[in-house]
């Protein structure tokens, strides 16, 4: 489907007459031109520059990611570009211009006019991540004191700069947020009426430095479209909308995808990220874990004497290491998801969880257990090895508690991560299964001394 309209757009530039390449363009939606542009030549760019106005072309260029965007700023001519930003959602403009390097954005903002360029430079003081870098200064405005008939002139006057409609915000004078209303609310409200007195007065608003991701929460908690963002004093400052919300959710996975994959940075590049680049990102946990593996090194050369006396046991290493892992690494997703939405709000919801999953590694411990101490029994006695049953018990028993525990430490490690207001998703896979891997080699050997070598 993609690839039907990218080419019929791109057919399209066979036309001669500019007029008529415009409106046989305009007919496909916005995001199709916008991905059309990326993919068409520098020439076929160049005139698609030259035809559509700023506004038009600001419409395509929301729809990008801001590298892309800054791809399409490379053909075009910096007072162009001015106005491209200064047709685009005051919040889209922010994120465009703080990925630019400073010396250009500096350049830009001396080519606006002054209200663009203020709104801009004000935006740029709010924290990455947070309400007040992703809000947007654009919306309809009305104050407690008018009527019906009053509130609806100013809205219909305000609504070509807003950026939505949908909700409409009530101050007082000294611009505190008293109210709101929707928007059908305003349509019905009945002449004569004043605002204050068919306003709604339960709001729930954020401050500028609460989290981008607690914001994305209320979002999901109410349903909202829109969000007021206000300051220490309740003084409207902006809103944030449910599309620069959709872009958080989508960049919070993918981080935490990153971090449970123990990945610095799992954005990929390919026209400009060197090879270096790319090891760069992975290097930091790989050395991380490799100087935890040396601590499974070291474990097993305690039990030295141990794996000479009786070979076998070893044959059994990876399988043990490879159940634990992936049992811990189960608890562990499960525990960041309850824990990114927000399942453990008290110590008894904490608890609760702690001891489902300790009981779901038993009752897995018990069963696979008792299918290996089969299977392994059997193996051993075919190849007729003296110490088959004390081997076998080893490996059963070393199953059980090394699920146990593994479920036990992949819920636990994000959850004391988290008391420290850090991110669970830092407990990534890679350095969970490394802990997990060191207390089975543990269990392991030490029921084999224990049960095998003592009774020698």
């Amino acid at each position: 489907m993609e690839e039907l309209y990218l080419e019929e757009i791109k057919n399209l530039f066979i036309i001669k007459d500019d007029k008529i390449l415009k409106e046989k363009m305009l007919e496909y939606h916005d995001y199709e031109v916008s991905e059309a542009l990326l993919v068409i030549s520098i020439e076929e760019r160049l005139r698609a520059y030259k035809i559509f106005n700023s506004e038009e072309l600001s419409n395509f260029i929301s729809y990008m990611d801001v590298e892309d965007a800054i791809t399409i700023f490379d053909d075009m001519k910096p007072k162009d570009i001015t106005s491209v930003i200064q047709e685009l959602d005051i919040d889209d403009a922010v994120d465009l211009m703080l990925a630019l390097p400073e010396e250009e954005r500096a350049g830009y903002l001396k080519l606006m006019d002054e209200e663009h360029s203020s709104k801009i430079s004000e935006l740029f003081q709010y924290k990455e991540d947070t309400a007040g870098a992703i809000m947007t200064t654009s919306y309809i405005e009305v104050d407690i004191n008018d009527t019906v008939e009053q509130a609806m002139k100013k809205m219909i006057a305000q609504a070509v700069e807003a950026e939505t409609i949908n909700v409409i915000y009530i101050t007082n004078d000294s611009n505190k947020l008293l109210g709101l209303m929707s928007l059908r609310e305003m349509i019905l409200a009945r002449k004569g009426q004043m605002i204050k007195d068919v306003m709604n007065q339960r709001i729930v608003s954020v401050k500028t430095s609460l989290d981008q991701e607690d914001v994305a929460e209320i979002f999901k908690d109410y349903d909202f479209t829109t969000l007021p963002v206000v300051d220490h004093l309740n003084r409207m400052l902006g809103i944030i909308t449910i599309d620069d919300i959709i872009d958080v959710i989508e960049e919070e996975a993918t981080e935490d995808y990153s971090r449970l994959a123990a990945i610095s940075d799992v954005d990929i590049d390919i026209d400009t990220e060197t090879v270096w680049m790319s090891a760069k990102k992975r290097l930091p946990w790989l050395l991380i874990l490799s100087v935890l593996g040396f601590a499974t090194s070291t474990i097993i050369a305690q039990f030295e004497s141990t794996i000479s006396a009786v070979p076998t046991i070893a044959l059994f290493m990876p399988m043990i290491l490879g159940m634990a892992g992936n049992t811990g690494t189960q608890s562990l997703a499960v525990t960041v998801r309850g824990l990114n939405n927000n399942e453990f709000d008290s110590k008894s919801d904490i608890r609760k969880h702690l001891l489902r999953e300790v009981g779901t590694g038993l009752l897995n411990g018990v069963i696979i257990g008792i299918i290996l101490f089969i299977v392994t029994y059997l193996f051993l006695e075919l190849t007729g090895n003296a110490d088959a049953l004390k081997i076998t018990e080893v490996v059963s028993l070393s199953i059980f508690a090394s699920l146990a525990v593994a479920t036990l430490f992949g819920a636990l490690i994000p959850i004391v991560i988290n008391s420290f207001k850090i991110d669970p998703a830092i407990a990534s896979g890679p350095f969970v299964t490394m802990i997990i891997d060191i207390l089975a080699l543990s269990v392991y050997f030490t029921l084999a001394t224990i049960l095998i070598i003592n009774t020698l």
